[in-house]
């Protein structure tokens, strides 16, 4: 996996921190999470290339 770097807001972090600790997961898997799912759910996705073979 490749490391990024960005900006968040003390509140924030001490929140993801607690979050994190209370169910014993990294703080970067559940950001990976959230993405996701974030992305997921947008009306337009044109940033998302993945694909996905059907058969018939």
């Amino acid at each position: 996996m490749r490391v990024v770097s960005f900006k968040i807001e003390e509140d924030l972090l001490a929140m993801l921190e607690e979050y994190a600790r209370k169910r014993n997961i990294t703080k970067s898997e559940i950001i990976r999470r959230a993405l996701k799912q974030y992305m997921a759910k947008q009306e337009d996705k044109p940033f998302i290339t993945r694909r996905m073979k059907i058969y018939t």
